[in-house]
């Protein structure tokens, strides 16, 4: 089982089922890709990942992923795992990144084809402690922490709390819930300086902010824009209120890949945008107010 914060970043607004991602082959390695659900999915040597595989690979039935999307290759010394995109139309995308040329990839690193999230773990062989139809499931509990190799401890960390840690982490989620849209609006905000730089492509878009660059994904992209737009047209606004943008609007002018978009994927978005900006050391630039809506955390300088 996937930690919270783990499953958050696999999750997606695409609509899907377990019974949509399905497994062929028959000669596994040791290395895994684990899904939203924490199922184990074994690689082999040469693995095709899209939504039609004829023959060994990993099947995603799911519009966002390509017919043949990407695939990932063992080296021939066997140390590594190569991930090649093969010209999929939504791309491939490594801890948010466009992958746009083989790239090697490790245990703990987030892999996206499409809007379909996967884990990797190059040695899986450890955490295996059950097998059930074509995907290997794991459980890990408190005293299986030994048999996990370090690396894949972040994927797994509180995977089962306590009953009581249960009981308290519910609450808290019910309270954040309830408050998440209640903030404290600081005046002054700071001015800085945004520069946007969207391929024309498409598949999202590179963000900077005072040096520092983040890669968004396309609805990821279009809120930071849309926001940094709101906030630089309303200079004649009062501070204090000045920049927000309605839930009402994002649901509206951004291109969601569900076709009922609602106030939870909003959020949802929202946490992911923030998660990325922080990772990225720029820090929490999303104001979220009851009533308002969503703002930038600072003034866009001219």
């Amino acid at each position: 089982m996937l930690c919270e914060e783990c499953r958050d970043d696999l999750s997606s607004t695409a609509q899907i089922t377990p019974e949509q991602i399905q497994l062929h082959g028959d000669r596994p390695t040791a290395a895994a890709l684990i899904d939203l659900w924490g199922r184990i999915h074994p690689l082999e040597t040469r693995t095709l990942v899209g939504r039609q595989v004829e023959g060994p690979g990993l099947a995603v039935l799911e519009p966002s992923v390509s017919r043949h999307h990407a695939h990932l290759t063992l080296e021939a010394d066997g140390t590594a795992w190569t991930l090649r995109d093969l010209g999929s139309a939504n791309g491939t995308w490594l801890d948010d990144k466009l992958v746009e040329t083989p790239t090697r990839v490790k245990t703990g690193e987030r892999i996206r084809f499409g809007h379909i999230g996967f884990y990797m773990i190059e040695d899986a062989s450890r955490i295996v402690t059950s097998r059930g139809g074509r995907a290997v499931q794991a459980t890990l509990r408190p005293f299986d922490v030994t048999r996990v190799p370090t690396t894949a401890l972040p994927l797994m960390r509180d995977a089962i709390p306590p009953p009581a840690a249960r009981a308290v982490g519910a609450v808290e989620d019910e309270v954040n819930d309830e408050h998440e849209e209640d903030e404290i609006t600081n005046v002054g905000l700071p001015a800085m300086v945004f520069r946007l730089h969207e391929p024309t492509g498409g598949g999202g878009g590179l963000i900077e902010v005072n040096g520092k660059q983040v890669q968004l994904t396309t609805t990821q992209f279009e809120l930071m824009a849309l926001m940094i737009k709101r906030m630089a047209s309303e200079s004649h606004q009062p501070e204090l209120v000045r920049g927000f943008v309605r839930s009402s609007e994002l649901i509206a002018d951004l291109s969601w890949d569900t076709r009922e978009p609602s106030e939870n994927h909003v959020k949802q978005l929202v946490r992911r945008v923030r998660r990325a900006l922080m990772k990225s050391e720029i820090g929490d630039l999303i104001e979220s107010r009851h009533r308002f809506g969503y703002r930038l955390r600072a003034i866009p300088k001219q």
